[in-house]
């Protein structure tokens, strides 16, 4: 999804850009747990529940991109979101709050948006998932001119069973993300039972450090899953825990995170969190931000950091 703000112009293609919390438009009826561009030849059977729900979840999305596309992504954004969903601007904001307080734009489809999500999952109890994937961003004035980048959003079912956006950020790229080349998609492997609330305790703990010092790039690798994301803004994304290991290793000496909330799926073996970071430099500079983080726990009940979205 993207996040536009519509507020009085201050040059507005470049605030729907950084603020990215992204759009996008599912690419197949049903995403599994591999990437869409390199799952096995299928072989037929009945769906089993978490197919089901990864379908409902693609369906959702496909609306979403339809409503965009003919509405515009004020009206889409509006009619998607949780009452209390999250869109990082960097600094997250309640979009059904903040946006309507905002000015509708004279033309809704002046912005057009083009999103392609190539990834997404589920918890195994069905109530929460992820998606992921490529979007373009170009206007009516300038269609020529083409922005890229890769948005992440959480979607929770409501109380009706209806998926709804919790939370949405996304971050700008250099050019055109190839999802195939970042390999299966993260997904969870705990089978065993937790609570919703003890799990959301632990992990904020464990990002605060129970009150310790920030991460040295060592800690903080030790924290990712095998097949975890890092997307940075105006990067494109990393895949593998070998490969973010390096990469912040190369340029940073301290993480520190500064949780603000967390939702928890009710089987506890998914769940985001979301909050403002401080990482310092090799170089001794420190860069400030915000941050969301998609947990997913392993075979043994340990919480992985599977996606590391840090704005701005």
């Amino acid at each position: 999804m993207f996040c536009t703000p519509f507020a009085p112009r201050i040059s507005t293609t470049n605030r729907v850009l950084r603020r990215a919390s992204v759009a996008r438009a599912l690419v197949a009826c049903w995403i599994g747990a591999s990437s869409l561009f390199v799952a096995p030849p299928a072989t037929p059977h009945e769906p089993d529940a978490e197919e089901i729900a990864l379908g409902s979840l693609v369906d959702a999305e496909l609306a979403f991109a339809r409503m965009a596309a003919q509405q515009g992504v004020r009206a889409a954004f509006l009619a998607n979101f949780a009452p209390d969903g999250l869109a990082l601007e960097p600094e997250p904001v309640r979009v059904q709050q903040v946006w309507r307080s905002r000015p509708a734009p004279a033309d809704p489809l002046a912005i057009h948006l083009d999103w392609k999500p190539a990834q997404a999952g589920v918890a195994r109890s069905h109530d929460f998932g992820y998606t992921t994937g490529p979007f373009t961003l170009s206007t009516r004035a300038q269609p020529q001119t083409v922005r890229h980048g890769t948005f992440f959003s959480v979607w929770q079912r409501d109380a009706n069973g209806r998926w709804q956006v919790i939370l949405d950020a996304g971050t700008s790229s250099p050019e055109a993300v190839d999802f195939a080349a970042l390999g299966a998609s993260p997904r969870p492997a705990f089978r065993g039972h937790a609570g919703a609330a003890v799990a959301r305790r632990d992990l904020l703990a464990l990002e605060t450090r129970n009150g310790e010092s920030s991460l040295a790039p060592n800690d903080y690798a030790k924290l990712l899953a095998d097949d975890a994301r890092l997307h940075v803004n105006g990067e494109p994304p990393l895949a593998s825990r070998g490969a973010i290991a390096r990469s912040i290793a190369l340029r940073t000496r301290r993480i520190g995170w500064m949780p603000i909330g967390a939702r928890v799926a009710k089987s506890a073996d998914m769940a985001v969190t979301w909050g403002r970071y401080e990482a310092t430099g090799r170089d001794a500079q420190v860069r400030r931000g915000h941050y969301a983080h998609l947990w997913l726990r392993d075979r043994a009940g340990e919480w992985r950091l599977a996606y590391d979205v840090a704005l701005p």
